[in-house]
């Protein structure tokens, strides 16, 4: 979508151009009698508050929904049959690695489960019969 400003004043303008949709504004300067279009991205299918303002004061506010589905964009053709491989080239050996690794973490892991909680020293004194 784009915003077109317009500076009929005799001096130079700052504005912003700020969205409700937790992304910074764009903040620029407008020379004297000139026009100015800036871009701004609309997240797909959300209610969107685009506000300009001039010196801290609000000139114009739009709720704007960006719809590339009812505007007539183009359906994808045939979806794949299968997904793109993305990840490295892993044969028997690299499974076989990962299956040993996680096999002795968790023997490790067991292991000193068992250990841990003994203690040699005693805690508190043993009760004895007076």
């Amino acid at each position: 979508m784009s915003v077109t400003l317009r500076n009929t004043g005799t001096k130079n303008l700052d504005y912003a151009i700020e969205k409700n949709d937790d992304t910074a504004s764009a903040p620029g300067q407008i020379g004297a009698r000139t026009t100015k279009t800036v871009v701004v991205k609309l997240r797909e299918d959300r209610r969107t508050v685009v506000q300009v303002t001039q010196a801290n004061k609000q000139v114009e506010t739009r709720t704007l929904t960006a719809n590339c589905k009812r505007s007539g964009a183009a359906p994808p053709s045939t979806p794949p049959s299968k997904l793109p491989h993305t990840g490295p080239d892993t044969g028997l050996w690299a499974k076989a690695a990962t299956g040993v690794a996680a096999m002795l973490t968790g023997v490790i892991i067991f292991w000193y489960g068992g250990i841990w909680p003994r203690r040699r020293e005693q805690i508190f004194a043993k009760k004895t019969a007076d």
